[in-house]
């Protein structure tokens, strides 16, 4: 079953893994292929996110230095060539005219047979970027692209502390997005009430919801928090503290954190009757994290199917 099929049956368990395309120097996409098919031997996950990061000033100085790294559409054509698992590309929109983004995603389609896309908008509202917006190229996908030749499967980000974000989303799904992944969570209470006012707004605007990926990350030092940080993720004072506290345990902690964020997302859909599907998307930041993260993949997943098996909300 291809990967859009499992994310639009709501019952579907959809668990996806985030990895950075491997940095220049490191050689060989091959050895990062041997990562993700380790990865698949020890878990079972249906698709591959791969993120594009810029740095903007928006966001200050970065806390860890920024590496050059493949092409993360020669990445992707590799891990569904050679592993066989399909590839999701990120793409920031904004950097380039409407132009050249569509013979950017014509390029993906027919030089690499990527059909999986999510968009992603600028750091800033106030910033005056060159390039379209993301509802401005999802509807053109859908529009000009989709309709013609083209097959692509476009998804977005969603933040839980932006306000009014339900609307967006619902904005967003009307202009061809399909699913969405969220900033990584270390807390519950802001998703839970984005997917409360999503459920609501869906319902009275008599639509289906849009699949939502939770995203979650390991973290193994201060480093790893203050990158985080960095890429806008929001980490409670308590919570950061805490981590930073336990010292050699902070891995561990991470887990318990991400497991508990999880469980509590889960309980409330199932109290409120929250009918927005919903995902995983794991993530390691570092690569040092590599096998922290699958550990934690493995743990959220067996929560996360337990949830869809034994749930009738999408019933």
């Amino acid at each position: 079953m291809r990967f859009r099929d499992k994310v639009r049956k709501p019952k579907r368990p959809v668990v996806v893994y985030e990895i950075l395309p491997p940095r220049e120097k490191d050689g060989t996409l091959n050895s990062y292929a041997e990562k993700i098919s380790s990865l698949l031997s020890q878990t079972h996950i249906d698709a591959i996110n791969i993120p594009e990061v810029h740095d903007e000033d928006a966001r200050g100085k970065r806390p860890v230095k920024n590496l050059e790294r493949a092409e993360a559409r020669e990445f992707g054509k590799l891990l569904q060539d050679n592993v066989g698992i399909e590839a999701i590309v990120n793409r920031v929109t904004v950097h380039e005219k409407a132009e050249k983004q569509t013979q950017w995603i014509k390029e993906t389609f027919y030089d690499y047979d990527i059909e999986n896309l999510i968009l992603v908008g600028g750091e800033s509202s106030k910033i005056n970027y060159s390039g379209p917006s993301v509802n401005e190229t999802s509807e053109s996908i859908t529009r000009d692209l989709n309709a013609g030749r083209f097959d692509f499967f476009c998804g977005g980000i969603a933040i839980p502390s932006r306000k009014v974000e339900s609307e967006r989303l619902l904005r967003k799904g009307s202009n061809g997005i399909e699913f969405f992944t969220t900033q990584v969570l270390y807390d519950s209470e802001k998703i839970k009430k984005m997917l409360k006012y999503y459920d609501d707004i869906c319902k009275k605007s008599k639509v289906l919801p849009r699949r939502i990926l939770l995203s979650f990350a390991p973290v193994s030092s201060k480093k790893n928090i203050d990158f985080l940080k960095w890429l806008g993720v929001e980490i409670p004072k308590k919570t950061e503290k805490h981590l930073i506290d336990v010292g050699p345990r902070i891995t561990k902690e991470s887990l318990k954190i991400a497991t508990d964020v999880l469980n509590d997302i889960l309980t409330s859909n199932e109290k409120l009757g929250i009918t927005v599907p919903i995902g995983l998307n794991v993530e390691h930041i570092m690569s040092y994290n590599f096998q922290h993260s699958i550990n934690m993949l493995q743990e959220l997943s067996k929560k996360y199917r337990e949830f869809c098996i034994k749930t009738s909300l999408y019933d």
